[in-house]
């Protein structure tokens, strides 16, 4: 027995007989009363197995991030990973080494597999793997970055400007009138994008008549070094990095050139990781607050999670439209902030 038996000989639809056993829906007292008779009297008992499975609290959820070994998308796992665990969610984690083949190999993986949603730090570009989930239409929440042309999935990413502007007064308090900029374009990530068009942004607003040089790395040493020949031929002070782990190999170029850190040459860093907490003197940075983009990247995807599963016991599916209607309101831009550490120190020059 079923309850597509029950709606055939109730002359009813089986989502009515699911939302009448469910307490759910706007029924007549008499349509109510008739099929809960007739389920009596058909002997129907809903399968149990079935109602858990849907009800099921140990749910899963993917988490994907560009690289593990980077602290600062290490700390957002670990966030995303200990709020899921604090609910009862188990988590599948990958790591695609910002390869995009990587990337789409992982989600199509986990569309193989029992999976209710997942939350991606993606590449920053469409590719066929991000399409494929979206028109699947499992559970997606972007954070850090987003896509150009999916708005239709939630996002949550820092917004760079509040932390810049911070380090740009900061430095210019300290005498610091030439601020260099380092971009890294190759990742070809938007949010790597926003930092700089930032800075550029703030640096014409709050220093127009300052030298303020953006150069750009592409990750290997030797870019790293020229990018800090540019710096050192416009004779900045002050340098602040798109992207900590230029920071942390340009950090010791400048030791090798027997630059102090604080008193010759003052530095600022994206991402609070701690790696900047321990060297000496301590970095200052500009927090995106990783923690708190996984924890509410996590509690969007919860949402989205609950209100299919909603739509699935209803016998709804929003249209597309309504879909990107409701998950737009979903777009969160969280406030990045400066924190000064001893890397920051006045202008000083013999």
């Amino acid at each position: 027995m079923t309850i597509r038996d029950v709606a055939e000989r109730a002359g009813v639809s089986p989502t009515t007989v699911s939302q009448i056993l469910h307490g759910k829906g706007r029924f007549s007292s008499k349509t109510r009363e008739f099929v809960l008779s007739m389920v009596k009297s058909m002997g129907y008992v809903p399968d149990s197995r079935a109602r858990a499975m849907r009800s099921d609290p140990v749910k899963t959820v993917g988490l994907l991030v560009p690289d593990l070994r980077n602290a600062y998308f290490a700390d957002m796992v670990a966030s995303m990973e200990e709020e899921l665990y604090a609910r009862g969610i188990s988590t599948l984690i990958g790591s695609f080494g910002e390869d995009s083949a990587r990337q789409d190999s992982f989600l199509r993986n986990i569309m193989g597999q029992r999976i209710d949603g997942a939350i991606v730090v993606p590449k920053g570009v469409p590719t066929h793997g991000i399409e494929d989930v979206v028109r699947w239409g499992l559970p997606l929440v972007f954070v850090d970055r987003r896509v150009p042309g999916l708005a239709s999935v939630p996002y949550i990413v820092s917004d760079p400007s509040q932390g810049i502007r911070q380090a740009l007064q900061a430095l210019f308090q300290k005498g610091h009138r030439r601020v260099g900029f380092v971009s890294h374009c190759s990742l070809a990530s938007t949010t790597l994008y926003e930092r700089e068009s930032a800075f550029r942004e703030l640096t014409a607003e709050m220093m127009p008549d300052c030298d303020c040089p953006v150069v750009d790395c592409q990750g290997e040493y030797d870019s790293r070094v020229a990018g800090l020949d540019v710096l050192m031929a416009h004779q900045v002070t002050a340098v602040i990095f798109g992207y900590s782990p230029d920071a942390i190999t340009m950090i010791g170029l400048m030791q090798k050139r027997q630059l102090v850190i604080g008193v010759d040459i003052s530095v600022v860093s994206f991402d609070d990781i701690e790696v900047f907490r321990l060297m000496t003197p301590q970095v200052s940075v500009i927090s995106q607050q990783a923690q708190e983009m996984g924890r509410r990247g996590v509690r969007e995807v919860l949402e989205l999670i609950g209100a299919r599963e909603e739509a699935a016991d209803d016998g709804k599916a929003a249209s597309p439209q309504e879909a990107n209607d409701s998950r737009e309101r979903h777009m969160v831009a969280i406030p990045t902030i400066f924190i000064a550490r001893d890397s920051v120190g006045p202008l000083h020059r013999d």
